[in-house]
């Protein structure tokens, strides 16, 4: 592969997502390259963030923007029976109904307005307690989410799992032949996708080259992650889009305009192509809900019930990563206050979709980099969630 070939796939991600949006300023947060970081500077400190509400929740059937109008029915109480509809409008909250304040909120969007934030909706419930737009996008924008996308990627694992097409114990060399890693073929054969899964493949981030033994280190590694998008398609003997959509996302009412698209000039060490997916902040929350419910949607179980509790379990190499999710609550913010069942798909540029369960809220979150320290940690992870504890009434 020739280095003209090569682009980092951080700016391959902004330049997608300024094609879609039109007009949108670059990352200027890539500590990756060495670029400097000129977001704003918001001190993190510890503090108790996300407790669980057991305020009363009524509806309204009113789309928001911002924040929602007060509501005209009661919504059940505990875990909600509500899904947003495919088409048709998405039921919303006051933020006094979800137990927050108007100012409270008001600040939670100041923050992500502020720290380059393009589109965010928070979700109580089911219901749409926040929504705002930045920088021209709107409900339909779509963007690449970036990493964010392995969590999806896990569901889709398990859907397969669950159909008989694969087994997490299987060698990746079983679905892709020979070759697939810079690794010798003695070496490759020996791992498996729940390694993939786990981060534990033993094979470098940058070469796909062993470093290490299969199931024996943790080490974040997306060009090795990305196999299992082929590993699927080889197993279902269609492509990733028609996968996804008929077993996930025509179901939870993703558009069909949410796809899985070649990165065009980002490759890896053996040639192959990454692949990216596009989605709207609306579909990441509809996709974190449906994780909140357990797999369950509007009258259907579409994964095994306890999948989630087992794609939501660390491995004993890393306390706070599960089956390509993770375990916030149970990592660094752990001893801020979140709730041990707070997790997260992470993206770089500071994708987000945060899920717990306790508390009932969903959160997604798109832009460019608010305060990002690598590809998938962030310190907008803490900024963020402690404005949500603060806006608790």
């Amino acid at each position: 592969m020739q280095a003209a070939q090569v682009v980092s796939r951080r700016a391959v991600l902004a330049g997608t997502a300024s094609v879609l949006i039109g007009g949108m300023t670059a990352c200027q947060g890539d500590r990756r390259d060495g670029t400097a970081n000129t977001s704003p500077t918001v001190t993190d400190e510890s503090t108790t963030v996300l407790q669980p509400t057991t305020a009363s929740t009524t509806a309204s059937t009113t789309t928001s923007t911002t924040t929602s109008t007060t509501a005209a029915t009661t919504a059940p109480s505990g875990t909600s029976t509500y899904f947003p509809p495919a088409d048709g409008e998405w039921e919303t909250l006051s933020p006094s109904a979800a137990g927050f304040t108007d100012g409270g909120i008001a600040d939670v969007l100041e923050l992500v307005g502020e720290t380059y934030g393009q589109s965010f909706i928070m979700l109580f419930e089911g219901r749409i307690v926040a929504e705002q737009y930045w920088q021209g996008a709107t409900a339909t924008t779509v963007r690449d989410v970036a990493s964010a996308q392995k969590s999806i990627t896990s569901t889709l694992l398990g859907l397969a799992r669950d159909r008989g097409l694969l087994a997490f114990d299987d060698t990746v060399t079983s679905y892709l032949g020979v070759g697939w890693s810079a690794a010798a073929p003695s070496d490759e054969a020996l791992i498996t996708l729940l390694h993939l899964m786990t981060m534990s493949s033993g094979l470098s981030p940058t070469n796909l080259r062993k470093v290490a033994a299969p199931g024996t280190v943790w080490d974040y590694n997306t060009d090795a992650y990305q196999k299992l998008r082929r590993v699927l398609e080889v197993a279902a003997a269609t492509d990733i889009n028609s996968i996804s959509n008929d077993w996930l996302f025509a179901t939870i009412g993703l558009s069909t305009g949410s796809s899985w698209v070649d990165r065009a000039g980002v490759v890896d060490a053996v040639g192959d192509h990454q692949w990216g997916l596009r989605l709207t902040a609306r579909e990441m929350a509809r996709y974190g809900l449906f994780a909140a419910r357990n797999g369950f949607w509007d009258g259907a179980q579409v994964t095994e019930p306890a999948w989630f509790a087992q794609a939501w379990t660390a491995t004993s190499l890393k306390r706070d990563y599960g089956y390509l999710w993770w375990l916030l609550g149970r990592g660094r913010l752990g001893n801020k206050g979140a709730p041990a069942d707070l997790v997260a798909a992470l993206g770089a540029q500071d994708q987000k979709i945060y899920v717990s369960v306790s508390t009932g809220l969903v959160v997604a979150r798109q832009g460019d980099a608010a305060k990002e320290d690598s590809a998938n940690e962030s310190d907008f992870d803490g900024l963020l969630l402690k404005a949500i504890s603060r806006a608790r009434a």
